[in-house]
């Protein structure tokens, strides 16, 4: 009797496999020989029983889809996760790189990287076939305090022309040492009295001078007189950091990039071409 309960048990174990038509020939022929016996297991797999098989394979499907969905939720997260992780790292690179350009424009100064960053146009010549060709030039100056022309000096020293502008930035530095003969260099500097500021006491620059700006909008347009040796030295300056001046320093301002000096040392805002 126990080893007929055990063939049923094994009957309708196989059955499943025996309806998808999966058993081996032996196990088919076990199970088609013990339904023609066993009325019981007949009526048990045709009905109830293989009906409750079959919804235990639904069971079985239901908790692997839901299985399914709980993963790909999870790999949902995990992907939002860390598309936010690397959105902080580049947050934290940028900071980073903002914080290295402060430090450098401490370093090198606010001056400098400015007009690295606006320059549009840049010209530098000693050539004196370009002089009073200044056009890119965007400043303040007419240049009045410069020769109109170089015909009445007995020699020219030096030329130097250089000038870096943009539509919001212009630096300029321009220079003109002069010889002239006795009577020319008197009727220059009649001329040179006639349209600028004089300083000859001394006050302002190291030596006897006139000018037409002076520390107006970072400018300054000055003549120096050399009496001794008939010379002029013309310069007209403007956003130009000392160590980037290419004449002697001398011929400088007494107070020039030196705007913490006490007020009595420091010269009096001036542009003749502001009046």
């Amino acid at each position: 009797m126990k080893q007929y309960e055990m063939i049923c048990s094994i009957t309708t174990t196989l059955y499943p496999s025996y309806r998808e038509g999966l058993t081996s020939p032996a196990s088919t022929e076990l199970v088609e020989a013990h339904l023609r016996e066993c009325p019981h297991c007949r009526n048990l797999l045709s009905s109830a029983g293989f009906a409750a098989h079959s919804a235990i394979d639904s069971a079985t499907c239901a908790d692997t889809a839901s299985t399914s969905a709980a993963f790909l939720a999870e790999a949902s997260y995990l992907k939002r996760y860390r598309r936010l992780f690397q959105a902080a790292i580049l947050g934290v690179f940028i900071g980073v790189l903002l914080f290295a350009l402060l430090i450098l424009n401490m370093t090198y100064g606010a001056n400098h990287l400015r007009k690295r960053l606006t320059k549009q146009q840049s010209v530098r010549t000693h050539s004196l076939a370009k002089y009073h060709q200044w056009e890119d030039y965007k400043g303040i100056s007419a240049f009045s305090i410069f020769p109109p022309d170089l015909s009445d000096c007995k020699s020219v020293n030096e030329y130097y022309y250089q000038c870096d502008s943009s539509s919001i930035f212009t630096s300029l530095q321009l220079y003109l040492d002069c010889s002239y003969t006795l009577a020319e260099y008197a009727a220059e500097k009649q001329r040179l009295s006639a349209i600028a500021q004089p300083d000859m006491t001394q006050a302002l620059f190291a030596q006897p001078a006139c000018y037409t700006m002076l520390y107006a909008n970072t400018a300054c347009e000055y003549a120096i007189f050399l009496d001794e040796e008939q010379r002029i030295v013309y310069i007209s300056l403007e956003n130009i950091a000392r160590d980037e001046i290419i004449f002697d320093e001398s011929y400088l301002p007494l107070d020039y990039g030196n705007f913490g000096s006490p007020p009595e040392n420091q010269a009096k805002p001036y542009c003749q071409y502001q009046q």
